[in-house]
């Protein structure tokens, strides 16, 4: 069994990895207008994987989102093909450890425990799966023309959104995003639009009266900067798949922090996990405006990710 610190520096050396062949797909993926495609997902629970293993499945640029485990693809009367190999993805639980001190009181102390189980793609498996495998074909239309899902999405924040200018940024000081006109899109990039306010939202949610997360990254130090704007590229792509819109490929944004990324990454294996639960955290608290009966209890998304 992998230890503790074995498992951060594997799942740390697979992204950095990525990082530097220039393949960023777990943020920069294509969308299909597919039941089938887009956010990794448990064919078994049907619930997108989370954290650090939506990271880990993406890099693997499958078109198809479904993922099982040995066990779940037989459930759903799939057989793993003799000789393929599964994916590693992490089990993230917190623990909670009670003892008592030398004065006699109880003490109570909490972490993080972290195992691996190997997950499955469809295309590995066969089977009657009809289900997961009948991928319709795309409307004629390109699918960054239908935006009402993610103006529902934004709008429903109550962000201040201010328009003009050339530049795109959030200012923490003030608490508003500010962005260029909608003009300054042309009718085909207007995905790129809604991954720009993605973005900028993602940091609107770090502020200390919602998230407090720029706080909570002050132990990076002069790299937290570097670290909140993996949070938001991250966050931005959770939320632009959960909403259905393609993503931009324009990388000069990325390539522009790569440097520091992979610096921190590099230098400490518990980065990429921080940053890949902010972000999920940014994503869940952004979308909880508009969908705020959506289930978000704790045991269901490790039911999820066990899937």
């Amino acid at each position: 069994m992998l230890s503790q610190s074995a498992i951060r520096e594997d799942v740390t050396n697979r992204v950095v990895a990525a990082l530097q062949s220039g393949v960023v797909r777990f943020w920069r993926q294509t969308w299909a207008k597919s039941a089938n495609s887009g956010t990794p997902t448990s064919a078994v629970s049907g619930k997108p994987y989370r954290g650090i293993n939506r990271i880990l499945l993406s890099l693997l640029g499958h078109e198809s989102k479904w993922f099982a485990t040995y066990a779940g693809w037989r459930s759903l009367g799939g057989q793993v093909r003799r000789g393929e190999r599964g994916v590693t993805a992490i089990l993230y639980k917190p623990v909670t450890k009670k003892k008592v001190n030398d004065d006699g009181e109880e003490e109570q102390s909490s972490f993080a425990f972290m195992k691996t189980f190997s997950l499955f793609h469809i295309s590995q498996v066969d089977g009657d799966l009809s289900r997961f495998r009948d991928v319709p074909k795309p409307d004629s239309e390109p699918a960054f023309v239908d935006c009402g899902p993610a103006e529902e999405v934004f709008e429903a924040t109550g962000a201040d959104v201010r328009f003009g200018g050339g530049r795109a940024f959030y200012s923490p000081s003030h608490d508003y995003i500010q962005l260029p006109p909608k003009s300054a899109f042309s009718n085909e990039k207007t995905h790129e639009f809604y991954s720009v306010l993605a973005h900028e939202t993602v940091h609107w949610s770090g502020h200390e009266s919602r998230l407090n997360r720029l706080n909570k990254l002050a132990r990076f130090g002069d790299e937290s900067y570097a670290v909140e704007e993996l949070v938001a590229e991250l966050g931005s792509a959770y939320l632009v798949n959960e909403i259905g819109l393609p993503q931009s490929d324009d990388l000069s944004n990325v390539t522009a922090y790569l440097g520091h990324w992979l610096k921190v990454l590099q230098r400490d294996h518990t980065a990429i996990f921080t940053a890949a639960s902010a972000a999920s955290a940014a994503a869940d608290h952004i979308l909880a405006y508009s969908r705020p009966n959506e289930e978000s209890d704790v045991e269901a998304e490790v039911d999820a990710v066990m899937a």
